[in-house]
């Protein structure tokens, strides 16, 4: 369940970064959304795309993200059940702010060779940091 941080979001001028970043929290929503992005998929095709997450976590992940609006759930009346996702209008508004987050892990992320198929990504890639130093 998302935590909530603060009752009122009027604490501060970076409170709405806050409240975007408690919609989208988590380890999982972001990816999801970003294939969400290219189209209505089914629960088990977001599985395949995501081999490390767990049924449970996906499942959990799915729930929240359409609660708040961004991800909207289609069931089929067919046997065997047919689920579908897809992006809501709210959720297409959040295609800027993935895509630059994508950008800006293209940018700074080395990835080793042969993780293109993206395999085991808690393990295939680097993050750079040699490039950042602290300005005295």
């Amino acid at each position: 369940m998302t935590r909530i941080r603060h009752q009122s979001l009027d604490c501060s001028p970076g409170c709405a970064v806050e409240a975007t970043l408690q919609l989208i929290d988590g380890k999982w929503k972001g990816v999801i959304l970003y294939h969400l992005l290219q189209g209505t998929l089914r629960f088990n095709a977001i599985r395949k795309r995501l081999p490390n997450i767990t049924q449970r976590m996906l499942t959990t992940q799915l729930r929240e993200l359409e609660r708040d609006g961004f991800v909207l759930r289609t069931v089929y009346p067919e046997v065997p059940p047919k689920v579908e996702y897809s992006l809501t209008p709210r959720g297409r508004t959040l295609e800027p702010v993935i895509m630059a987050l994508k950008a800006w892990g293209d940018e700074h992320t080395v990835f080793k060779p042969g993780a293109a198929d993206c395999k085991g990504q808690d393990e295939a890639f680097l993050p750079v940091i040699a490039s950042f130093s602290v300005a005295e």
